[in-house]
């Protein structure tokens, strides 16, 4: 294991005092560099090295410098030599430590439990930490296996006392549906389900992501427990929860089950909002695209069926000077017939009024299928900004949550927040001639 050690800690730490110095010259000549990277090693760091590797390579060099000798020296140094655990023996004597006592033990445990296990960190961290307490108390603890038995202890109590403290402070109705979603697992909020991806922009995709944050939110869950502890044991409990079954969960005593499953769903909370999110914005995109192409796609197809105008309409003007009294039917149809005729017109029409017929494709598709979404997204979102430029679209978005029940179609344009909500090219579509708001086009004007 190699240790980097920086710049300002390669000197202060690894530095031999003139007492070091007489303690290790008062050995053999073979075994000091051994012996000083010990104590230097055990000084910085709480415990004892157990091979070379793990001496740090700047630190050894610095090390023999001190001493006037090679660092390759280390290599005949044995570390688990009984002349090496004699060393040690003596080493701790020369830096002023005690064995750890009883009382030692109880303050190591409670500051374990206290400042270390809400962290969340890994075995490893913690214990670094734990050799680091020892060192600056000058206490030499038990070994590796024994306080790593202490720390994973600690860990494990106080995972026990949050689950439980988490499951004491649901109430009744919340325990119930946690019940009932891992008593059926397939429903549409049971465990399985709750797991799942958001999936495709679809309408049946995002009603199922507002039905499982719906869900959610009616268990009212505590969610201080989540700032009042490490990330990394909500991390932790996320990944658990994600990787068992239902039947695996069931089998947890109960309080630690509904524990877990509440924390799993607190963070959960939070991922099924993103992916709401991003399917609103993907599914009002696609909305638009798809309005866009087919417009585009009938629009061609109108000048392909009226391929050759140019030539009729010059036919066209010819029959009419030359029979001027005429009639259409008996003029004009034989050279262009109804149909082609009605193809010249649409293709005029969509020449100029390519946003507005956009806007109408996107309205009808938003009207007579994606608009079903729009309770149910207002009743799980709530949409917030400290950005003074989208307090318009927020208050438009507080108007249509206001009239979302309502079944007025349209509505007084003075009632309605217009100013820099709805754009100058979809003005003619969303206010009537009469001075009044179309509804739903108006809620697909502010989504977009």
């Amino acid at each position: 294991m190699d240790r980097s050690i920086p710049g300002g800690d390669l000197i202060g730490r690894w530095s031999l005092s003139f007492a070091d110095i007489d303690f290790v010259n008062s050995k053999p000549a073979l075994t000091r560099l051994g012996l000083a990277a010990q104590l230097k090693f055990f000084a910085s760091l709480g415990f004892f090295a157990i091979d070379p590797g793990s001496i740090p390579t700047d630190g050894l060099s610095y090390l023999a410098e001190q001493l006037g000798v090679e660092a390759g020296e280390i290599a005949g140094y044995d570390f688990s030599s009984r002349t090496a655990r004699r060393h040690c023996a003596e080493i701790l004597i020369h830096l002023g430590y005690h064995r750890m006592k009883r009382v030692d033990r109880a303050q190591l445990t409670e500051w374990i439990a206290g400042e270390l296990c809400p962290g969340g960190q890994s075995i490893n961290a913690m214990l670094e930490h734990v050799f680091l307490w020892c060192r600056d108390r000058r206490i030499y603890g038990p070994s590796r296996k024994e306080l790593e038995r202490v720390v994973r202890s600690q860990r494990q109590d106080y995972l026990d006392t949050w689950l439980i403290g988490a499951s004491d402070r649901l109430s009744s109705d919340a325990v119930a549906l946690l019940e009932a979603s891992l008593a059926d697992p397939d429903s549409s909020t049971g465990f399985n389900r709750m797991k799942g991806d958001a999936g495709q922009a679809t309408l049946d995709n995002i009603l199922d992501v507002t039905e499982k944050l719906a869900f959610i939110q009616r268990l009212d869950l505590p969610h201080d427990l989540l700032t009042a502890t490490g990330k990394p044991w909500v991390d932790q409990i996320v990944r658990r929860v994600a990787g068992e079954k239902a039947s695996e969960m069931r089998r947890h005593a109960p309080a630690r089950q509904l524990g877990l499953y509440a924390i799993y769903l607190m963070s959960r909370e939070a991922q099924l909002t993103d992916a709401m999110i991003d399917l609103l914005i993907e599914t009002v995109h696609k909305i638009g695209t798809r309005s866009k192409r087919k417009v585009v796609g009938d629009i061609a197809k109108d000048i392909e069926r009226v391929y050759g105008k140019e030539r009729l309409l010059v036919e066209i003007a010819s029959a009419s000077i030359n029979e001027p009294s005429g009639r259409i039917c008996d003029v004009i149809f034989p050279i262009a017939g109804k149909a082609k005729l009605a193809a010249i017109v649409k293709e005029s029409h969509a020449k100029g009024a390519l946003d507005r017929r956009i806007y109408k494709v996107m309205r009808g598709s938003w009207a007579n299928h994606y608009r079903r979404m729009l309770p149910s997204l207002l009743s799980v979102l709530e949409f917030r900004s400290n950005n003074a430029v989208w307090r318009p679209v927020l208050a438009a978005l507080d108007w249509i949550r206001s009239k979302v029940d309502g079944g007025c179609r349209f509505v007084p344009l003075q009632d309605v927040p217009i100013d820099e909500v709805i754009p100058a090219r979809w003005r003619s579509s969303v206010i009537d001639d009469d001075g009044r708001v179309n509804r739903i086009s108006y809620e697909l004007c502010v989504l977009t």
